[in-house]
């Protein structure tokens, strides 16, 4: 699986219409909804918003995709087909269209919004997925600097700190390094979220 390290805005006008692709990046639906409602309120004038990603949840992973109204599978499904075919997770591809008043038929309106997805998708940096895990370590204050530098040498990141009668660290790290993670810190008591 891949997911998109940089994303894109792309633009180009067919028959009139004006397309507008872009990229974009999101964990959860609601990331993704709050990504989509932005750029709905750059373009309060648009025709259309169509739109596909693919998420990883606790199920597996779910696509989805919507034709924003336009003639069904003509808008959405074209840009799930270049998620499906890039093996994108964790984000999407959307489409903007100003209605330039010709009608561009169903295989017109696949091509248009294939095409200017693509347009942005090639344009967009794409790497590897990795898959993240979030810790709650409890750890002595004495051993807080050794944790700090084992956890970014292992490409983690401490995401909240908490000090009482010990350390409390709320640490995200590649699934693949928790194993390196228990074997540097036996002792540690982890709790995963």
């Amino acid at each position: 699986m891949n997911c998109f390290k940089s994303i894109s805005t792309q633009e180009q006008t067919i028959q009139k219409s004006r397309f507008i692709g872009y990229t974009f990046i999101g964990e959860t639906k609601q990331d993704i909804l709050r990504t989509l409602q932005s750029i709905a309120k750059e373009h309060p004038h648009a025709s259309h918003l169509a739109f596909a990603y693919q998420l990883k949840t606790e199920h597996g992973f779910e696509p989805y995709y919507s034709d924003a109204g336009e003639p069904s599978g003509t808008a959405g499904k074209p840009l799930l087909q270049l998620i499906d075919a890039h093996q994108i997770v964790g984000g999407g591809i959307g489409v903007i269209r100003y209605y330039g008043g010709i009608n561009l038929g169903t295989g017109g309106l696949t091509r248009a919004y294939g095409g200017t997805g693509k347009l942005a998708l090639t344009h967009s940096t794409i790497e590897a997925y990795v898959e993240y895990i979030k810790l709650k370590l409890t750890i002595n204050y004495n051993e807080l600097d050794n944790y700090i530098h084992v956890i970014h040498s292992i490409n983690g990141s401490i995401l909240d700190k908490g000090f009482d009668e010990k350390v409390s660290l709320l640490v995200k790290l590649p699934e693949t390094q928790l194993g390196k993670l228990k074997e540097r810190f036996p002792m540690t008591e982890m709790n995963h979220f």
